[in-house]
Formats: C-alpha cells, sequence, structure tokens
C-alpha cells in the first residue's frame, strides 16, 4: 500500500512539472515586428517579417517604421517598440490582405488570450480587422472596429484581445482586413486566460508539495 501511494503521489508530482511549462509556454514569433530592424521607413520584402506569412495585396508596404514623413503626414508611433506590420490595399485603394503565423506551445483544452493593436491608416473612414484561427482551434472569428486615427498615419492604436481554446499544441491564426486605406498590426502576444490555468507560483508550490511527500514516502519505505 505504502508503495502504491508513493507511485500516485509521485506521478502527479511529475505531471504537475511536466504541465507547467506547457501551459505558459505557448509563445509567438516575432509578435512586436522588431526582428528585422529596416532602414527607414517602410519595407515591402516578406523576408523582412520571420516568423509570419502575407497573403493578399503588399498595400503601399508591409512592414512600416515610426520617422516615415510625407506631404499627407507622418508616423511618430507604433503600437510598441518603432516598426509595425499593415494590411490592405493602400491609400485610397480597396484591397484584402492577411497575415498569419503559428503559435507553438500550446496545451489542447486550455483558453488562451491572444492580445494585439491595431491603427488606422485614415482620420475619416472606421475600418475593421478580422481575427480567427486556421488551424489548432475550432473558435470562431472575431472582428475588431479600428476607429479613426487622430492623424495621417496609424496614430491611434487600440488594445485588443481575442480568446481562443486550443484544440492541439499548435495553431494558426490569421488577421485580415479589406479596406480602402491600410490597417496597422503591432504588439502580438499569448497568454492562458486567467481564469484558466492556475498562476505559475501556485503550480509550483504544489508542485514541490507533492515532490516532498513524494520524496519523505520514499525515505520511509528505504528505512
Amino acid at each position: 500500500m505504502r508503495m502504491k501511494t508513493f507511485s500516485i503521489t509521485l506521478l502527479l508530482a511529475t505531471g504537475l512539472l511536466l504541465l507547467l511549462p506547457t501551459a505558459f509556454g505557448a509563445s509567438i514569433t516575432n509578435g512586436s515586428f522588431e526582428a528585422v530592424q529596416i532602414a527607414c521607413c517602410q519595407s515591402s520584402n516578406p523576408a523582412d517579417i520571420p516568423g509570419w506569412t502575407h497573403s493578399g495585396s503588399p498595400g503601399d508596404a508591409l512592414l512600416w517604421r515610426v520617422g516615415y514623413v510625407d506631404a499627407g503626414g507622418s508616423i511618430t508611433t507604433a503600437g510598441a517598440g518603432s516598426q509595425f506590420i499593415t494590411m490592405g490595399g493602400g491609400h485610397d485603394n480597396f484591397g484584402t490582405g492577411s497575415w498569419s503565423t503559428v503559435i507553438t506551445g500550446l496545451l489542447p483544452g486550455i483558453i488562451y488570450n491572444v492580445s494585439f493593436m491595431i491603427a488606422n491608416e485614415t482620420i475619416n473612414i472606421p475600418q475593421s480587422m478580422t481575427v480567427q484561427m486556421l488551424s489548432g482551434s475550432s473558435t470562431g472569428p472575431a472582428t475588431y472596429n479600428a476607429g479613426f486615427s487622430s492623424a495621417y498615419y496609424w496614430r491611434t492604436w487600440v488594445p485588443e484581445v481575442y480568446t481562443f481554446q486550443a484544440s492541439g499544441t499548435d495553431a494558426t491564426i490569421q488577421f485580415s482586413a479589406s479596406v480602402v486605406a491600410d490597417l496597422g498590426l503591432d504588439n502580438v502576444s499569448i497568454a492562458p486566460a486567467t481564469t484558466t490555468v492556475p498562476e505559475p507560483s501556485s503550480l509550483l508550490l504544489l508542485s514541490a508539495g507533492l515532490l516532498g511527500i513524494a520524496r519523505a514516502a520514499r525515505r520511509k519505505l528505504l528505512r
């Protein structure tokens, strides 16, 4: 009976230790779009956005950097850092564009929050972006309104959250827009929903306690 109790306790402790890095190990590559620093101030080369796949119209550019300026205005801010990506057909030119990336390190059944920021290129046309899972989740799409920008270009960044439940260890998420002025996307990150997964400190304490019990039980068996 002692050996059975020790084995069960050890299995529980080991399982929790294996769960911890998995539940909190979900990641998105290059979510701030700063991996490749471009010269001032725009790039249409997909290689400058590693970890992401583009489809549709390239618009006026794919990757933008703070410092751009023309007769219509200037880029003075990004959602985070100094660079961001866009989608659409370009200024005053309707088009559809999308960006997708693979989220890794997911735990099936766990609910995750994908945080991101969007911004409208224009000051007078409200526009929206759709977020959906292409694989790794059955959660449906959601639409987010970028509203108006305070000035040209992409001045007003709005934080948003898309929530999905993972059905596999990897999942593909897509951001898309059909617009007349490019929409900006930046600062994409992922974390377990706080109501679903215990805090890392709680899991660590529980795992440490179970391992302590397992060691004590083992010492008694060896006496």
